[in-house]
């Protein structure tokens, strides 16, 4: 009995010592698997990472873009053979890309007028007293009426028309008593031809002969149609022989006169046609104007020069006086067109993508051309039969950084990160967490030294006037824009440019000119994004005059944003090292960065 239980002990305790190596080497397995499986997920040495919102931000450890906060994703590295980019349904959709075939037009730049109709001159017509008497009765009082030609406007007593229509009947009674005198038919013909001069119509004439009776009243008619623009008689007045009575215009067709700067000048000549948009009329037909005049001199006091057109006015619908916009097309240049959002741009070039396949795109680098805010010309790179993708451009530029980690400039891995922005600018060294912006001392071809103490105070109310600009943009407001920018025209006249000379004087005329017609787009625009176009304009030449000609003694912050303008970028000036983005408002207020701070 002992010796079976003794038997049956050990057989117990061998079961148990299994048991447990089964479940030791069990638990080994899984954690060896796990490992393995955390292994798989742990991102190799020499990864780095990028912001998917800004490309240009590249780091060798995870962390948070320093302009958005976003946090870093890491850059996959594939072959650089297969540079092709396939997209799921959904990614289209969601990414909003569509592909059209390349198209064939025209392009070119465009300036906008700010205008006003006026009655054309050329049109007018003085009405004046052709006889010394009195004004008996006006048929026509009031200024504004419309006038038929025909049309009865006065009656006057002259007591030289009472003698004249005398001779006139004795005359006629001695041309009938002796038919066969031919003199007294000239007699009678020349008492005719000088009531006909004083202003009395046939139909008067041949009333006189029938009645044998002179009016002592004679109504006068107008002798053309139009508007009648003045009055300058009353009733019972006596006036002199030539005193003005009336003034009429016909308003079938009116002058457009516009302001040109001198930089606009060479864009146009007299016999051009130029579109014409009448504030107000925005729904009417297309209208166009002829140029007839550019006057040759500037305004007295200004640096405009007063361009004149002339538009038909068929049914009398516009009226002088209102407030109207003419565009001046210049650069026009015809090929192969895309739109602005199409191409993705930085230091090394321009690139589209092309659909090769059904939702498969491969980037191709292009040359452009010509470029306006919604279109550019595309010179080099496409043949004209590809299909691109028309939107969603910037979207597959991020995919295949990401994605891939090949720069569709070089269609080659990039081992060292992706470091330039797809915009109009290069940022070749990658952006250090918190890293503080170095100040830069401008290189200028204008001395800084030479440059009057006077001329850089005005200059600085022109830069403090624009920091109101960009509150205006920052806060989405466009009739404050507008205002702002009326405040900062008025700071630019008040900039005395005598105070330079030479090569000095020739750069600030450039950059005046420029400034004021992106300050006049501004003024006219009644959208906040064409206004931040041309914000974007005037920051640009701005920049340029505070570089060359320097302010008084405060640092000014060149800041930067990669996303405006259809994700090509664009700059503005600020007093504060904080980032508050007037090109996105509230909706993106911190994204940018500092580019520079110009001391």
């Amino acid at each position: 009995m002992n010796y079976l239980n003794i038997i049956y002990g050990f057989m117990l305790l061998t079961l148990v010592a299994c048991t447990k190596q089964n479940d030791s080497q069990q638990t080994t397995d899984s954690t060896v698997a796990l490992n393995q499986h955390l292994e798989g997920h742990q991102h190799p040495a020499g990864t780095q990472y990028t912001c998917p919102m800004h490309p240009q931000i590249v780091q060798d450890a995870p962390g948070s873009c320093p302009i958005c906060g976003m946090d870093l994703v890491p850059i996959k590295k594939n072959d650089a053979t297969n540079t092709s980019l396939v997209l799921s349904e959904s990614q289209i959709q969601l990414a909003n890309v569509t592909a059209q075939p390349v198209s064939t037009g025209s392009i070119g730049n465009s300036t906008v007028l700010n205008a006003r109709l006026a009655a054309n001159q050329e049109k007018a017509e003085v009405i004046s007293s052709r006889v010394a008497g009195r004004i008996e009765r006006l048929y026509v009082k009031e200024a504004g009426q419309v006038v038929r030609r025909g049309q009865v406007l006065y009656e006057i007593y002259s007591e030289s028309l009472l003698t004249d229509q005398q001779e006139y009947l004795v005359a006629l009674q001695q041309e009938q008593a002796f038919p066969a005198e031919k003199r007294y038919t000239q007699f009678r013909q020349a008492a005719e031809q000088k009531l006909r001069l004083y202003g009395m119509t046939p139909a008067q004439i041949s009333l006189l002969a029938k009645t044998k009776t002179v009016q002592s009243r004679i109504p006068f008619v107008a002798p053309s149609g139009g508007t009648v623009t003045e009055i300058a008689v009353s009733e019972g007045q006596y006036v002199a022989e030539g005193a003005l009575l009336y003034r009429l215009v016909n308003l079938s067709q009116l002058w457009v006169e516009a302001e040109l700067y001198a930089g606009e000048s060479g864009y146009v000549k007299v016999g051009d046609r130029l579109p014409v948009q009448v504030v107000g009329n925005e729904g009417a037909q297309n209208l166009t104007a002829r140029v007839a005049f550019i006057n040759p001199e500037y305004q007295a006091g200004s640096q405009v020069l007063t361009l004149r057109a002339v538009l038909p006015n068929p049914g009398g619908q516009l009226q002088p006086g209102q407030q109207a916009r003419v565009t001046i097309r210049h650069g026009v240049q015809r090929g192969l067109t895309l739109p602005a959002e199409a191409v993705v741009r930085s230091g090394e070039g321009a690139v589209v993508f092309v659909q090769t396949d059904t939702n498969t795109f491969q980037p191709r680098r292009v040359q452009t051309g010509t470029e306006t805010d919604q279109r550019v010309a595309i010179t080099g790179g496409l043949t004209g039969s590809e299909t691109i993708a028309m939107s969603g451009a910037y979207l597959l530029y991020s995919e295949m950084v990401l994605k891939k980690g090949i720069n569709p400039f070089t269609k080659q891995v990039d081992t060292e990160g992706v470091k330039t922005t797809p915009t109009i600018e290069s940022n070749p060294v990658p952006v250090a967490k918190n890293k503080q912006p170095t100040p830069v001392k401008s290189a200028n071809p204008v001395n800084t030294s030479t440059v009057s103490p006077a001329f850089k105070k005005q200059l600085t109310a022109v830069y403090d006037a624009s920091l109101k600009l960009t509150e205006t943009l920052i806060n989405s407001d466009t009739k404050k824009a507008k205002a702002a920018a009326d405040e900062v025209a008025k700071s630019l006249s008040g900039v005395d440019m005598m105070q330079l000379s030479g090569a000095a004087h020739t750069a600030w005329m450039t950059q005046l000119n420029a400034m004021n017609t992106a300050l006049k787009s501004i003024r006219l625009g009644d959208d906040v994004e064409k206004q931040r176009m041309a914000y974007a304009r005037f920051e640009d030449v701005l920049y340029q005059s505070v570089k060359a000609f320097g302010i008084t003694e405060k640092p000014v912050y060149r800041q930067f944003c990669p996303m405006a303008q259809n994700n090509k970028g664009a700059y503005w000036l600020s007093d504060k090292k904080p980032i508050r983005n007037p090109y996105f408002g509230e909706q993106m207020l911190t994204c940018g960065e500092t580019k520079e701070v110009i001391q």
